[in-house]
């Protein structure tokens, strides 16, 4: 399926989902992340948060697991700077105050936060809404995160987190398209960084 498409597909899917679905996913997307994390050692890791009322993954829970199972890890999240496509990056504590922008995105407040460059993040959270099983994404047609994820070390690992299972392929992947190096799932952890060698 071609992106267009499978956009349209996911966001049905995700309005079709009970509440219920939801909080049992996350639950277990916040677990495998967990379980990917113990033992590795990540000083900063960059989190997208979720569109209010949209039904994505929900990273407030995961800031939550991540600030009790690894207090260390400094946590990051971005701001779109208005009448652009470019972001910024703030920590994020419990004492961040956060504005909602005009998407209904919560962000740290830019006035107040401490901002960090991209060169500093070990780990990127990347919002989506499918993927497939090149680790190719379908997000929401705005190019943030492509803009965004060359300014980050090579280094960096990129990960999806998706509610739902990969598709079989992406059909009209471009140029600008960055693959993600891995993507958790409630059921898995899909590894795509062996098909980059």
């Amino acid at each position: 399926m071609k992106k267009a498409a499978l956009r349209k597909a996911f966001l049905q899917k995700r309005k079709e989902v009970s509440e219920q679905w939801l909080i049992e996913k996350n639950a277990l997307i916040a677990q495998n992340l967990e379980k990917y994390l113990h033992g590795k050692a990540f000083p900063t890791i960059h989190t997208f948060l979720p569109q209010l009322n949209a039904r994505e993954v929900d990273t407030f829970g995961i800031m939550d697991m991540l600030r009790k199972s690894f207090p260390a890890t400094r946590i990051a999240a971005p701001y779109i700077i208005p009448g652009s496509r470019e972001m910024l990056h703030f920590l994020v504590t419990p004492h961040t105050h956060l504005v909602t922008n005009q998407w209904r995105i919560p962000e740290p407040d830019p006035l107040t936060s401490q901002k960090i460059q991209p060169e500093e993040i070990d780990l990127v959270l990347i919002p989506l809404l499918a993927f497939d099983s090149k680790g190719y994404r379908v997000g929401y047609g705005g190019g943030y995160y492509d803009r965004f994820l060359p300014q980050t070390r090579p280094d960096c690992i990129r990960m999806g987190l998706s509610m739902f299972e990969e598709v079989s392929e992406i059909e009209d992947i471009d140029e600008f398209d960055i693959p993600l190096d891995a993507c958790i799932t409630p059921g898995k952890l899909y590894d795509f960084r062996s098909l980059k060698a």
